[in-house]
């Protein structure tokens, strides 16, 4: 099939790199009211309803049976419900700018992930590569030298939230690959899913202070931001691309992302950015393009399919 002309697919890839690039900027405003547990609850609530809203308009239900929702409910934590939590906690103790790079690790746990749970698609030479150059790029990107100044605690966060990306994303290949539906419907049953999971956990923590979630309020625009574009609206713009495209020109999101996060980390909210940061970054992206070079076999389905699509999303 030949690729529409780029003023066909060019706008909304362009909207989904800011929406998706914004998210950590969204997730700071929120934390400044909001507890980690209540942020992550917020955005798959949000995310869920729109989803919803959206099937609802184009009359299309999801027809699943239980095990398929089963499948779903365990990708679900891989993809959204332990790392929408991780990120928070992650950006309590690290900049939104160091988050957004550090996020940019995620193909790369999920090509090693790939590689240790799909038997029939062993790592090539040159996705041992990426991998270990990804690493040192890691290594840089944190400023590893200066010990005393890693952020160790954020630092894990962050990448433990990326590695449960790489492991879901591996999980659906396998267990979404016979789901026949749409990636709109299998997104809005993974946030509902992850919304009830969040919900308990989103109670425990201390209520938010009176007026928080005012409307005039930041927090709860903030919140409502990350709900609208970074946890649902921002899928149908990718797979636009996707379709229009191909998947190689949509996944190269993951390059634009950490640009728009470190632009709004520098000018909205006023953090620094050291310059092992963006040399870190680019040495990691270089790995993330080795590691997803080589060619892989073909998952069957729409669910295997929807993985890729969360490879990117912070």
């Amino acid at each position: 099939m030949t690729a529409a002309p780029a003023r066909a697919w060019l706008p909304a890839f362009v909207v989904a790199a800011l929406t998706w690039g914004s998210s950590f900027l969204f997730i700071s405003i929120a934390l400044r009211g909001l507890a980690p547990s209540q942020v992550g609850f917020g955005r798959v609530l949000i995310g869920a309803v729109v989803l919803w809203l959206m099937l609802l308009v184009t009359r299309r239900r999801p027809r699943l049976t239980g095990r398929d929702v089963g499948a779903i409910a365990v990708v679900a934590i891989g993809m959204s419900v332990v790392p929408f939590v991780l990120i928070p906690l992650a950006q309590q103790h690290i900049t939104s700018i160091l988050a957004s790079l550090l996020n940019a690790t995620t193909p790369l746990w999920t090509a090693l992930f790939v590689a240790l749970l799909i038997p029939h698609e062993r790592a090539s030479r040159a996705q041992v590569v990426g991998l270990l150059i990804g690493a040192g790029g890691i290594a840089v990107l944190l400023g590893a030298w200066n010990i005393d100044g890693v952020p160790l605690l954020g630092a894990a966060l962050m990448l433990g939230a990326t590695a449960c990306y790489g492991i879901g994303s591996t999980l659906s290949r396998r267990l979404l690959a016979r789901v026949s539906e749409g990636p709109t419907a299998l997104s809005a049953v993974q946030m509902a899913v992850s919304a009830l999971m969040l919900l308990p956990v989103a109670l425990i923590a201390p209520a938010p202070a009176p007026g928080t979630l005012d409307v005039s309020s930041e927090v709860l625009w903030g919140l409502l931001a990350l709900g609208v574009l970074g946890t649902s609206f921002t899928y149908v713009l990718f797979w636009r691309v996707v379709k229009l495209a191909g998947a190689t020109t949509a996944a190269s999101v993951t390059y634009v992302v950490p640009v728009v996060a470190t632009t709004l980390g520098v000018l909205v909210l006023h953090e620094e950015l050291l310059w092992h940061e963006p040399v870190g970054a680019a040495i990691v992206l270089g790995g993330v393009w080795l590691a997803q070079r080589a060619p892989r076999a073909r998952p069957s389905g729409q669910g295997a399919a929807v993985a890729a699509v969360a490879d990117d999303r912070p």
